[in-house]
């Protein structure tokens, strides 16, 4: 539970945050069209599970890929893809790896500040001066 004035860590995808996992990430492009329905979120058909077996319908049509939502894919196949996709990396770390807990008090704003660069990157060429932080 986050108290008041706290800021929420939860990751979210797409430009709404519905989709809060990667697995669920996934699990969308494998099946958007596979269960597909012409409901809201929230009023899914009886016997269908939201981002399970059950995805509402867009918010602007307009935005659809069509080039994925039926992939075929088996849950199986679809955790492999989490795994590689986990792998990815562009070096940045976090300086407080359990941002997203509540530990009993909010964390200082400097706790969201990104860490200072690692000791191997170049330095910033010279007769230029470096954006401000």
């Amino acid at each position: 539970m986050t108290p008041p004035n706290c800021p929420n860590f939860q990751k979210a995808f797409f430009h709404n945050g519905y989709v809060k996992s990667l697995k669920e990430l996934v699990h969308f492009y494998n099946t958007r069209d596979a269960f597909a329905y012409p409901v809201q979120s929230g009023h899914c058909p009886p016997g269908t599970i939201e981002k399970v077996t059950c995805w509402p319908e867009p918010e602007v049509k307009n935005n659809i890929d069509m080039t994925s939502g039926n992939l075929g894919l088996t849950d199986h196949e679809e955790d492999l893809i989490v795994i590689f996709l986990g792998t990815l990396t562009d070096g940045f770390t976090t300086p407080y790896p359990d941002a997203d807990k509540y530990t009993g008090s909010c964390l200082p704003p400097t706790a969201l500040s990104p860490p200072p660069p690692p000791v191997s990157a170049a330095p910033f060429p010279t007769g230029l001066t470096p954006p401000p932080l």
